[in-house]
């Protein structure tokens, strides 16, 4: 049996699905405390400007807690967030095989960052068809000497150590190809072939 620990992410980076599709056992981080500028909660899609970073505010008068922190409402996330991926992959190959499950996901009343998380990973594996088995932690533990341990594996300040291969881009004749940007871009560019892609990382 393989098995790993993750952090949840918002839509994460193409390497951490890659790295993820390594193992047929998830275990998912509950427990640890809420980090700031972390894969939790933002991601990052092409934009026609380029790069572009979609953030989640979070309430910090909340419980720190990953599965209990709670969502900023006063923001309008939901409705920016659906927006601007309609701008970015509304023209991409493959945007309106997933566009029923994207505007849905948007529709509900999310409270919690730790819910909306796992619903955007359950999306994930459903399109690349995948089924791993999933549990969630339920303590903190600083060090895990059971599991092979990716929960800090994946940063936006932290550069991959090589480069990942190419596939077409919605707006890379704007600026060139953008690698390992959000999962999504690579769903929406390349549909069924996103898996084959992430499997030879």
């Amino acid at each position: 049996m393989k098995a790993a620990l993750f952090s949840i992410t918002y839509w994460g980076p193409i390497s951490y699905y890659a790295k993820l599709l390594e193992y047929d056992h998830l275990v998912l981080e509950a427990k640890e405390s809420f980090a700031k500028q972390t894969y939790r909660n933002r991601t990052y899609v092409d934009g026609p400007n380029g790069a572009l970073m979609l953030n989640l505010s979070v309430n910090h008068q909340s419980s720190r807690q990953i599965d209990l922190i709670t969502l900023n409402q006063s923001e309008n996330w939901a409705q920016k967030h659906w927006q601007a991926l309609q701008t970015s992959y509304g023209s991409s190959p493959f945007f309106d095989a997933i566009s029923t499950d994207l505007e849905a996901l948007y529709q509900k009343p999310y409270q919690r960052l730790w819910d909306l998380n796992i619903d955007t990973f359950k999306l994930v594996c459903k399109w690349l068809r995948i089924q791993p088995e999933l549990k969630y932690s339920q303590d903190w533990q600083a060090v895990n000497l059971d599991l092979e341990d990716y929960r800090n594996e994946f940063h936006p300040k932290i550069k991959l150590a090589r480069n990942l291969p190419y596939y077409p881009q919605v707006f890379e004749h704007k600026g060139g190809f953008k690698e390992n940007l959000s999962i999504l871009d690579l769903i929406c560019n390349e549909g069924p072939a996103a898996f084959d892609y992430l499997k030879q990382l």
